[in-house]
């Protein structure tokens, strides 16, 4: 090649928004210019117009160019773009070096043509190019908060901030002063910044199905309602059928009763969207004309979280009775190793495994209620614990499983595994006595012993000790046995407080092992 030959160059467009500045055609007139005073000459054009620069999955320009770049397709030697958040605001600065590392190592230098530093590999260009990666990320996530802020503010006034209007409602353009302008159809939009948009009751037809479902909620399921609907020829907007889906949508939204609810899914920066707590919705509830009462809609709701929950409660049982036939009989470990739902999950909705298993006709066996019986007092033990924890420190929640076993975090960072002392009678002693098991799944940490009262209705004692044996069993007989009286006694949880900085307790629990 020539020494005065042009270099061959491929350029990079990404537009996002209409906004002038990065309009596509400013950035070809901008690389234009810079290609003209740097020698190049652009021979290839990669575009990627209305993509959001925070991810490389929805932009084909970008990952064409990558992928040319890889595998050697290519003629150029150079990659000119606008600037670095052209290339893209990922919000992670190193994916960004990452893709132009990849051009870097096929031999193709990136070129970025609006930029005030020189992209040669420098330290002081690299820095400023890393610092121009960590601005483009931040002026993502500041957008998006000030997006946030703007959309939940018209919430809050009663306007609609997008989505469609949905079965029964239609969308009404406002002017910047309130008055109506035109009935928005199905996939325009308002042209004017300053427009709002509000909800408005559709057609009569439309209004009077809706009512009709929400009286069918009271008494029928979702699928129920959809084939009744699509039965008598009633269909959904657009000609489209009634689903289980669609029937959802009606009798669980709020706008039916005239209330502005948004944000009840998140996804910010583009991520996986999920479902937000009811706390953390925007609501204005008096937005829209409501098309049923609030009674009714109430109703709606407490009729189908009951019909739910028989719905499932009755799919659990089916599971649990396929694992019977399947196995012959049924456990914890049964359920752990089967396709049903988890043991939480059954004790949750039946109040105990045994009454579960008991409705699929299995009686445990005499082993079995030992242990059920077992570990209904350890539940029991535990809320007692619990409510200790909450009624000495109502502001922190430091009863947590940690590795398989109860345990208590101090303030320092340190931990308490949590033994508990089951009371008992001996004939031999007229105080009370307890038996202390320590399990194989201890971690060895020093141990906040409980000692329960006669009566399992409360502790008579707190101890923090040192140096119990993993699998060991201990019969502690009457406060003076000499395991308690090499122990730090507590009045109360209260007393953690106290004892969280002495690093005499540690060194004590230290000296103890």
């Amino acid at each position: 090649m020539p020494a005065n030959a042009p270099l061959l160059a491929a350029q990079y467009l990404r537009m996002s928004t209409e906004h002038q500045q990065y309009s596509l055609d400013n950035q070809a007139e901008a690389i234009q210019r810079y290609a003209d005073g740097h020698g190049f000459t652009v021979v290839k054009t990669y575009v990627d117009a209305g993509k959001s620069g925070l991810f490389l999955k929805h932009r084909g320009g970008l990952s064409r160019l990558l992928q040319d770049v890889v595998s050697g397709t290519r003629d150029y030697r150079a990659i000119l773009v606008y600037d670095v958040s052209r290339w893209g605001r990922f919000q992670d600065a190193d994916e960004a070096a990452h893709y132009e590392f990849l051009c870097k190592s096929a031999g193709i230098h990136v070129h970025y043509c609006a930029e005030q530093f020189t992209n040669d590999g420098t330290v002081v260009n690299s820095i400023l190019k890393a610092l121009k990666r960590s601005m483009a990320a931040e002026y993502s996530r500041e957008l998006g908060v000030k997006t946030f802020e703007g959309k939940k503010r018209l919430v809050q006034l009663g306007f609609r901030v997008g989505g469609a209007a949905g079965y029964g409602f239609r969308r009404m353009l406002l002017s910047k002063d309130g008055k109506r302008k035109q009935q928005l159809e199905h996939g325009e939009r308002k042209s004017l910044i300053t427009d709002r948009v509000i909800l408005v009751p559709g057609p009569k037809k439309e209004v009077e199905v809706v009512r009709q479902i929400f009286e069918m909620g009271l008494r029928k399921s979702y699928s129920a309602i959809a084939h009744e609907l699509n039965s008598k020829a009633v269909p959904h907007l657009h000609g489209k059928p009634w689903n289980v889906d669609r029937v959802k949508a009606v009798l669980t939204n709020p706008k039916y009763i005239g209330r502005n609810v948004w944000a009840r899914t998140a996804g910010k920066l583009r991520s996986c969207r999920r479902r937000t707590d009811p706390d953390q919705w925007i609501v204005s509830p008096t937005s829209f004309q409501p098309l049923v009462g609030q009674r009714t809609f109430d109703r709606v709701q407490a009729a189908h979280l009951k019909m739910t929950t028989q719905i499932r409660r009755v799919a659990m049982l089916d599971k649990l009775r396929a694992a019977l036939k399947s196995a012959g009989s049924l456990s914890a470990h049964i359920v752990r190793s089967r396709n049903v739902p988890n043991v939480a999950t059954y004790i949750r909705n039946f109040g105990s495994l045994r009454q579960a298993f008991e409705l699929v006709g299995y009686q445990l066996s005499p082993a079995q209620l030992r242990m059920s019986e077992r570990c209904r007092r350890e539940r029991e033990v535990r809320r007692l614990l619990e409510a200790e924890v909450d009624r000495f420190f109502p502001n922190q929640g430091r009863v947590r499983n940690v590795r398989h076993r109860l345990a208590f975090l101090l303030n320092n960072g340190s931990a308490l595994q949590v033994s508990v002392g089951q009371p008992y009678k001996a004939p031999a002693h007229e105080s009370t006595c307890w038996a202390l098991k320590i399990p194989l799944k201890c971690q060895g940490l020093p141990s906040l012993l409980c000692l329960l009262d006669p009566f399992r209705q409360s502790f008579q004692g707190f101890y923090i000790i040192a140096g119990l044996k993993i699998g060991s069993r201990y019969h502690i007989k009457g406060e003076e046995d000499p395991l308690l009286q090499r122990a730090w006694r507590l009045n109360s949880l209260a007393d953690l407080c106290n004892v969280e900085n002495a690093e005499a307790l540690f060194s004590q629990q230290n000296g103890g092992q």
